[in-house]
């Protein structure tokens, strides 16, 4: 991810879509519903969180979608 994006904000739902974890913004809203979305291993519960660099952990940020699919992004 790009550090300008990030620190204008993006949005949870379309970095969830533009990176194809999910294959919809509707997908995505049911998982984050169903409890399925974690972000550093911390649940996500508001389908309208914008993404700042306070998410990254030494630039670095893990977002996991159900209990098998994990991804890492990296600030460049």
């Amino acid at each position: 991810i790009l550090r300008e994006d990030i620190s204008a904000g993006i949005k949870l739902l379309e970095l969830l879509v533009n990176s194809i974890i999910t294959s919809s913004k509707s997908e995505a809203r049911r998982a984050i519903n169903n409890k399925g979305i974690k972000i550093n291993d911390l649940l996500v519960v508001d389908e309208n969180k914008i993404l700042n660099i306070s998410d990254f952990i030494k630039e670095n940020m893990k977002i996991s979608f159900g209990k098998k699919k994990h991804f890492l992004f990296k600030i460049t």
